[in-house]
């Protein structure tokens, strides 16, 4: 396939979320890819996009709002094109099962309006000190850590599957592209 264009957007609060958008950026780089990295509030128009991954950060049992409204925003563009999620969560910091599964059931919402090709779920970094004090209550009653959790082998490994996978996403649209008959001239 030539070049293709993925747009990775992504909403975070202290930066975690951020960095990891630019690391799974610079592995579709890496593969080819023409490579926007953008916070979604910058995002106006899909169009020129073959595909989008989409992160960020879970609070309160929800992605940020600015990254549901980018969702309700683009939602029919989102359907027509392949579109993975990812969610960075201080309950990774210990990946138990239970923990999956909530951070899982966290994504339900935007799932209902634009279902992914692929999802992540990674642990991102905490620092108390950047917080509000109600915030350090939350997240203290919840038992997360202190630090920085992020795996970062495990990002970039996750980036090269979605390669490979958006690669192979695309690469069937355009045959199926190429097999519709053509209007006589």
């Amino acid at each position: 396939m030539g070049t293709w264009r993925v747009l990775v957007a992504y909403a975070s609060r202290l930066g975690s979320t951020r960095e990891i958008a630019q690391a799974i950026a610079q592995v579709l780089t890496r593969r080819g890819a023409v490579v926007d990295v953008l916070a979604v509030d910058q995002v106006k128009c899909l169009q020129d996009y073959q595909a989008v991954i989409l992160g960020s950060p879970i609070r309160e049992a929800h992605w940020l709002p600015e990254a549901i409204d980018f969702v309700r925003t683009h939602r029919e563009v989102l359907q027509q094109l392949p579109v993975v999620y990812f969610v960075v969560s201080g309950l990774m910091s210990n990946p138990t099962p239970e923990h999956f599964h909530e951070v899982y059931a966290c994504l339900a919402e935007v799932r209902a309006l634009a279902e992914p090709l692929e999802m992540g779920i990674f642990a991102g970094s905490l620092e108390y000190d950047r917080l509000e004090r109600d915030q350090v209550v939350k997240v203290l009653s919840k038992g997360l850590p202190e630090g920085d959790f992020r795996r970062w082998q495990e990002v970039r490994a996750w980036a090269e599957d979605i390669a490979d996978r958006l690669l192979l996403e695309l690469a069937r649209k355009q045959a199926a592209e190429s097999a519709k008959p053509k209007p006589p001239a």
